[in-house]
């Protein structure tokens, strides 16, 4: 039988753990250690079920765990940090916008990310494999 409808379950986060929604829409935390960590240390054996993907654990996390997270005196504090490191993150400039000199001097070459590679195996891939155009290698 074909599904009528699809529903997706998000969980509403109390306002001590708001920082997480930021930190989990983010996908800095496929590559920041301490993030993942972070996320890991919430419920470990939920972490490894849900194979490293933070909505997923925290969507099926029972809503007296989210509340102990909450009422928590060190997970709020670690979560503040976590919290204002990603917005330093992301309002120090890059590495291609503070290289001294002229404009002209910066590198002209950008590298071609390519998702079939995959960032993180929580996140889903919908290519459609590599393709090669005429005249090119």
């Amino acid at each position: 039988m074909r599904a009528i409808r699809r529903f997706t379950v998000r969980i509403t986060l109390p306002e001590p753990l708001a920082a997480l929604q930021d930190l989990m829409l983010n996908l800095r935390w496929s590559w920041h250690r301490p993030v993942a960590d972070l996320f890991a240390s919430i419920d470990p054996a939920a972490w490894a079920a849900s194979r490293g993907d933070p909505i997923a654990m925290l969507s099926a996390l029972p809503s007296a765990r989210i509340a102990a997270l909450a009422a928590d005196e060190d997970f709020p504090r670690r979560l503040g940090g976590a919290e204002r490191d990603l917005q330093q993150y992301m309002s120090e400039p890059r590495w291609y916008a503070s290289r001294d000199g002229e404009p002209s001097a910066r590198p002209t070459t950008v590298a071609y990310f390519s998702p079939e590679y995959g960032i993180t195996a929580a996140l889903p891939q919908y290519s459609g494999g590599l393709a090669s155009w005429p005249g090119t290698t």
